[in-house]
């Protein structure tokens, strides 16, 4: 008599176990694709954020400085044109100096001081220095 035994038994062949180590494989690298687009893609995300603030800041820095540069065209002309003083006005103070200086010029000091003065003191009775008249 022919016996019949089983072709199909419980543990999977060799290679059906190669074939579902290889699809696991592969759906680990999807994963770990999609992972690293979806990275990619908030960094991509992040930089346009960024250079789109980056461009919002340069227009303003530039509003900034064309007003700078308006103010100072209409500021310095004013200025430069108050600051200069008249020929005549600068003659006039350099005689007066040099006829003023003449009286300071003998001692070296311009201020008069009276050695027999007496001490100020003040309202804590402490000596601060001494009252000297000029006039006399």
């Amino acid at each position: 008599m022919v016996a019949i035994t089983a072709t199909n038994s419980a543990t999977p062949s060799l290679q059906e176990t190669l074939i579902q180590s290889r699809l696991q494989q592969a759906r680990r690298d999807a994963d770990a694709a999609e992972t690293n687009y979806l990275n990619l893609r908030s960094q991509a995300d992040q930089a346009e954020q960024d250079s789109e603030n980056t461009q919002g800041k340069v227009q303003t820095l530039t509003a900034q400085a064309s007003q700078t540069q308006v103010a100072q065209a209409t500021y310095t002309a004013a200025v430069s044109a108050s600051s200069a003083v008249p020929s005549l006005t600068q003659d006039f103070l350099v005689r007066l100096y040099s006829a003023t200086s003449q009286q300071f010029a003998d001692s070296g000091n311009p201020l008069k001081t009276d050695a027999n003065a007496a001490p100020v003191v003040n309202t804590q009775g402490q000596s601060t220095g001494r009252i000297v008249n000029i006039s006399a």
